[in-house]
């Protein structure tokens, strides 16, 4: 796969932005880059973390009660801190770690499944991440750890509380998830123009785990077709 970033991003969603703002800004020490409304009751606080994102969702609603994802932990290489581990307001694990930890230059999120074959196979496969061993993956210089455990499932939407996505930045999205389809993976919701920023679409993995694939404008340098 040709990313167009060397670095997942990883979504969550709240309606406690407050909390959530100080957590990761403070207790973290991430730097917020930017906000960004997606629509009206929803802004994107956008963290940076080795410039993958951590993108924090407020969502003035209420929130939809769906199952928890397979996504469980955000792991961040922090030379200047020392080895933490908390949990973000809405309850997802983070962890803080020096450079090198388990591997860990950036950052690394884990997925819990049933079946870890299974999902590496999905991921090395399907998204063409790297293998690293054999419940760990390598997107760029992001690694995913493969745990097992109960996992995601099925849902027809991504926006509840707590970790829901991942984000992989390429060139092509619609080309990317017809790829994705091809070497075994599902549509989640098919390629959309956000304006002139990105065309992002969703896949699924095998537990039912939202995957973002975005090309956006300032990564790609090429603007998003009009949505027909």
């Amino acid at each position: 796969m040709k990313l167009a970033k060397p670095h997942l991003d990883i979504g969550l969603f709240t309606r406690q932005i407050g909390n959530h703002r100080e957590f990761w800004g403070g207790t973290v020490g991430l730097r917020l880059d930017h906000e960004l409304e997606l629509k009206k009751g929803w802004v994107q606080h956008r963290f940076d973390a080795h410039n993958s994102v951590v993108k924090v969702n407020h969502w003035s609603d209420d929130l939809p009660a769906l199952p928890p994802t397979g996504y469980v932990g955000l792991t961040i290489a922090r030379p200047d801190m020392p080895a933490w581990e908390g949990r973000h307001p809405d309850g997802g694990m983070v962890r803080t770690v020096p450079p090198g930890t388990h591997g860990v230059t950036r950052i690394g999120i884990t997925v819990r499944t049933p079946d870890v074959a299974r999902m590496m196979t999905f991921y090395t496969r399907a998204m063409e991440f790297d293998r690293v061993d054999d419940s760990t993956a390598r997107c760029g210089d992001t690694l995913l750890f493969v745990e097992q455990g109960p996992g995601g499932g099925q849902t027809e939407d991504f926006i509840a509380p707590g970790y829901r996505y991942l984000t992989v930045q390429i060139f092509d999205a619609d080309q990317a998830m017809a790829d994705i389809v091809a070497r075994g993976g599902q549509i989640a919701r098919e390629a959309v123009s956000f304006g002139n920023v990105a065309r992002y679409g969703f896949v699924k993995d095998p537990d039912g785990n939202w995957i973002e694939m975005s090309a956006r404008t300032s990564l790609t340098g090429i603007a998003p077709p009009k949505n027909q």
